[in-house]
């Protein structure tokens, strides 16, 4: 038998869980935060929650975790506990916000990058399917919560009670916690465009869009208006739903649903900048005639409705001016189109025109031929 050389014979072993390859990234580059993103987060939500289990950091672990501010006595069971805004807010509302880095993170993972690669878009149908398509499951979250919140709250069967019940010095917990989840979805969208890879040229106009969201929202949370802003959420997200389901379809090539959720969409977005604006025209009259507002009061929330309204005329002439360079366009396709069918139209009739002179001629010459015999 021939003698081997074990030493000359490289054998690869089976990578061991948690070993580093060569496709692996360096630790804390920056390819490494982008594909560990859910990890850290979430690694990061469960550090902070963990806290929770020892006394000497569970009061700094519950200022992130549990809504704060409490406004009511205790010691009486049958209170309604109500609460008011302040500054352990801001740590909520930062602890949430990764919470939700990280179930985008998943989301994106498990759920759209998987269709995207089946679809083989363009990098510019890339960008928008995930833009519009990971967003969606937020904005349902956000019309799901408000109404149940207001069916919690009695709400639904009281609609008046959205107008008098502002500017609203206190609220219930749930009518808080829900806000603090929307000002987190609001706020992550900012470090989100960083892990999703966003072009530095589509990001000028993400950052005024998500502005626009959350500066409003923020400023009707402090300024107690957390009622009507609710069902402006709720109108809002349902033409932002329909915007982005028509869009998923549409790069998903199911053009005989794209066209009508685009109609739908189109049909119902002036309706609904109109609806916010006379329901803003509303809250301010009722906030005029409430007791016991302050000027100071007074002042910021006609501001806040003033900047709300403003925002719908912004987004109105945008959609409008959008609607007529979707027409220019169309008028462009269809000329072009009606060009190219009047060239194959020539065309076919200059070839007809030929084959009839070529069959004269052969005949003529068919005559010739005959006369000669």
């Amino acid at each position: 038998f021939k003698r081997i050389n074990l030493s000359s014979v490289m054998v690869k072993a089976a990578k061991r869980p948690g070993q580093k390859t060569d496709k692996d990234p360096p630790i804390f580059s920056q390819e490494y935060f982008l594909q560990n993103q859910a990890d850290l987060m979430s690694s990061l939500c469960l550090i902070i929650m963990s806290g929770l289990l020892f006394k000497p950091t569970r009061a700094l672990s519950a200022k992130f975790c549990f809504v704060q501010h409490n406004t009511t006595n205790l010691t009486n069971p049958e209170e309604k506990a109500m609460y008011e805004i302040g500054r352990s807010d801001l740590l909520v509302t930062l602890f949430y916000s990764l919470l939700c880095i990280a179930v985008h993170a998943v989301e994106n993972e498990y759920f759209w990058e998987k269709i995207a690669r089946r679809l083989r878009l363009s990098k510019t149908r890339l960008s928008e399917f995930m833009a519009l398509g990971s967003t969606m499951p937020f904005h349902v979250a956000i019309v799901v919560g408000a109404i149940y919140v207001m069916k919690e709250e009695g709400l639904l069967l009281d609609p008046l009670a959205l107008l008098t019940t502002v500017p609203a010095f206190e609220m219930p917990m749930l009518v808080k916690f829900y806000w603090l989840l929307v000002l987190s979805f609001a706020l992550h969208q900012f470090p989100e465009m960083y892990f999703m890879r966003v072009k530095n040229e589509e990001m000028p106009d993400r950052i005024i869009g998500y502005t626009a969201l959350i500066v409003p929202m923020a400023a009707s949370y402090i300024a107690g208006l957390v009622y009507p802003a609710m069902v402006v959420l709720v109108i809002h997200c349902i033409i932002e739903i329909l915007n982005a389901l028509a869009t998923v379809m549409d790069c998903a090539g199911k053009q005989e649903f794209a066209q009508p959720t685009y109609k739908l969409w189109s049909v119902g977005f002036i309706p609904a900048r109109v609806a916010i604006t006379a329901l803003c025209a509303l809250t301010f009259l009722n906030i005029r005639e409430a007791e016991g507002v302050t000027s100071v009061r007074l002042i910021a929330s006609t501001a806040v409705l003033a900047s709300m309204v403003a925002l719908q005329f912004y987004l109105a002439a945008k959609f409008i001016q959008t609607v007529a360079s979707w027409r220019d366009q169309a008028k462009e396709v269809a000329l072009a189109q009606k060009k190219a069918d009047n060239f194959w139209q020539n065309r076919k009739e200059a070839n007809k025109e030929a084959k009839k002179a070529r069959a004269e001629k052969r005949a003529a010459k068919a005559a010739v031929a005959d006369k000669e015999d």
